[in-house]
């Protein structure tokens, strides 16, 4: 842990993540909720629903909102790879909006969500997803990351989440520039894994281990696993992290996110239906693996999260006295 770290001031959500309470709550699976409402990813990227079907993005907002999660993201996981592509969608008029138009709309609609419940303590936080390009110059690169970072930053939100991080080299420089351009905004980082020839090991056939080098020197407020695996396949991964996140007086918070299924969707053989009990019972099996921070990823829905909101609430709330 650098100096730095050590000095720097823990926010209300880092507070909350390193608490003694019940676990804190992710929100779902945004891009496969809006393919579930029609959105054809051949056509068009999730982000663009942001300005053309703003009534569905909302609606999954509020269904998380509704499940009681603790935390929300922004419908912006491909903003980075849209930008450094120049592949942001255009309007009806074939004109451009800013990249602040686009990260400030995300941030709007999850805030419009959270705002139908006033009472209830919620935390934003910024997604972010790697490129998975490569060719693209190391300052093209930095520069798409410090525009996306600073346009966040602007927007106040509570923390940014580089997740489903895969290339140690992208992860490096993304690292480098979300510390340098917002020092005090939390940064969370989570990567993904499956079970490799090396073990847990990137969809890149990067070792786990090599991606947690390039923490080593200054690590994330948050390190977590998400996407690639089902909850029952992710608890080797969720392991390794804890062990890691507890190494050499780090005492990190881990967050575990698995997806619904395990494996990619095969059309031919649609998996068997996984239900919000079922999902809610692997899932809170992470926590004694070592994960303090729950959620879910692709295929993960409100139905499901709240069935693991009442599963938290039936564990953790004290028994009756009458």
């Amino acid at each position: 842990m650098t100096m730095k770290q050590s000095q720097r001031d823990h926010g209300p959500i880092e507070r909350a993540l390193r608490s003694a309470g019940p676990p804190i709550l992710w929100d779902g699976g945004i891009g496969t909720a809006l393919i579930a409402r029609g959105l054809e990813l051949a056509k068009e990227p999730p982000e663009a629903w942001l300005w053309s079907h703003p009534d569905e993005l909302l609606t999954i907002h509020r269904g998380f909102v509704d499940a009681d999660v603790d935390v929300l993201q922004t419908n912006s996981f491909g903003l980075v790879r849209l930008l450094a592509s120049d592949l942001l969608p255009r309007d009806k008029l074939g004109q451009s909006r800013s990249l602040r138009a686009w990260v400030g709309r995300s941030v709007e609609l999850a805030r419009q969500a959270m705002a139908t419940d006033e009472k209830r303590s919620r935390w934003l936080v910024a997604a972010l997803g790697p490129t998975g390009q490569v060719g693209l110059s190391t300052e093209h690169l930095r520069s798409c990351y410090r525009a996306v970072t600073e346009a966040f930053a602007e927007q106040g939100v509570d923390a940014l989440h580089l997740e489903t991080c895969f290339d140690p080299s992208e992860l490096r420089l993304a690292l480098s520039v979300v510390r340098e351009v917002a020092p005090s905004l939390p940064l969370f980082v989570s990567v993904t894994v499956t079970h490799g020839q090396q073990g847990l090991e990137t969809p890149l056939g990067v070792p786990l281990a090599r991606m947690l080098q390039e923490l080593d020197a200054e690590p994330p407020e948050l390190l977590g696993v998400n996407c690639s695996q089902n909850a029952e396949r992710m608890r080797g991964a969720v392991t390794a992290l804890a062990d890691w996140a507890q190494a050499s007086g780090r005492k990190l918070p881990v967050l575990a996110r698995p997806q619904l299924y395990n494996g990619s969707p095969d059309c031919k053989r649609p998996p068997k239906e996984i239900s919000p009990e079922r999902f809610a019972r692997e899932l809170f099996a992470l926590l004694g693996d070592g994960a303090t921070a729950i959620g879910g990823c692709c295929g993960v829905t409100a139905e499901h999260l709240a069935a693991v909101r009442q599963t938290i609430e039936g564990f953790f709330s004290p028994p009756s006295t009458l």
